[in-house]
């Protein structure tokens, strides 16, 4: 079976829909997290063991191998598909380096100071993270003293996106990713390792980086199938009430995480297809990116700063810093990046 486009306006994904807000809401819940985590050191948001954040972002992931499916079905032009992806994920996390070279580097680190600008490890640890490497532990005491002495933990999932987008495009390449039943048996090889394999191998003897690539690799295939399957798109409520109360049952189990991601990435289809569009929310900007590589580093600034604070005050505090830098982001870079996807193409 060969996946078509649609022909007529019939299915929002094609027109106006809700993503963007609902991208708001996950990178929300991941900054909502942080504000326990980085205070407290726990996140009390969380049903079973799965908390908001956690769920958030695999939340993300199901949306980006959904609409990436899309821009391959669409575009069938990998050039123009790289050249998209690189835009959209490269301009500003080079804005947050060079603001962790030149400013926290030096104002929010102890001893802080040029020496940090200078030094050899502060530049290395930027051009680690430009180059997809591991955004943890960064040099020169960054937010020394802070109860999570680090820079921005939630960039470890960049380098997992870009890789989706890599193996999405391969798979895309030589046809797997071009028909519905070889991406569910891509997505059913990956979701079962990841379920089954801790019951027999102790995975903790794996390399760190593997078991989030199976994990995030599943959610990203999940929105793949999403594609090829247009009827999936639009699951009953009747089915989502179904899965809620078998996540409520089973949630703690080892098929807990496979339950929840389901329940999430059907009230996100729900209401980010809904046939019922409300216009104020398309006009909303994309901020979702910038909350999501910002929050941190400003929640730990402050953190630095003004010691002791406890997570309502740093959510008072922090939330209209973020957001602005979030919208600076948007409108002064990721936003003119993306207008040159088709002269580069």
């Amino acid at each position: 079976m060969v996946s078509t486009l649609p022909s007529g306006p019939v299915d929002p994904l094609f027109g106006a829909n809700h993503f963007t807000p609902i991208r708001w809401v996950l990178a929300g819940l991941v900054a909502l997290g942080h504000f326990w985590l980085t205070t407290t050191g726990y996140e009390p948001f969380r049903i079973h063991q799965w908390t908001g954040g956690y769920m958030a972002v695999n939340g993300f992931f199901v949306l980006s191998g959904l609409l990436i499916m899309k821009s391959l079905a669409t575009r069938n032009d990998l050039k123009s598909y790289a050249v998209s992806r690189l835009l959209r994920i490269y301009p500003a996390l080079i804005a947050i380096m060079i603001a962790f070279v030149f400013i926290f580097s030096t104002v929010f680190s102890k001893p802080g100071g040029l020496t940090n600008f200078t030094s050899l490890d502060t530049w290395s640890y930027a051009l680690r993270v430009l180059f997809m490497g591991d955004p943890q532990w960064a040099p020169g005491g960054i937010f020394a003293g802070n109860l999570e002495e680090d820079f921005n933990g939630p960039l470890w999932t960049i380098r997992y996106e870009m890789a989706a987008y890599f193996l999405a495009a391969f798979a895309f390449f030589i046809g797997l990713a071009k028909r519905l039943w070889t991406t569910v048996l891509m997505f059913l090889v990956v979701q079962i390792t990841y379920i089954c394999a801790p019951l027999v191998v102790d995975v903790s003897v794996l390399p760190a980086s593997i078991w989030p690539l199976f994990r995030l690799s599943s959610c990203f295939l999940l929105g793949m199938v999403l594609w090829h399957w247009p009827a999936g798109r639009r699951p009953p409520w009747w089915g989502i009430a179904i899965i809620a109360v078998l996540f409520a049952i089973f949630g703690a189990g080892f098929s807990g995480e496979l339950l929840a991601t389901l329940l999430l990435t059907g009230l996100m289809l729900r209401l980010g297809l809904s046939r019922r569009q409300f216009k104020p929310l398309h006009k909303l900007p994309d901020y979702s990116y910038g909350i999501y590589i910002w929050h941190y580093p400003i929640i730990q600034a402050i953190l630095f700063l003004i010691p002791g604070l406890g997570p309502f005050e740093i959510m008072a505090l922090s939330t209209p810093l973020f957001i602005l830098f979030a919208g600076i982001s948007w409108h002064m870079i990721e936003k003119p990046a993306l207008k040159l996807k088709s002269r580069v193409s």
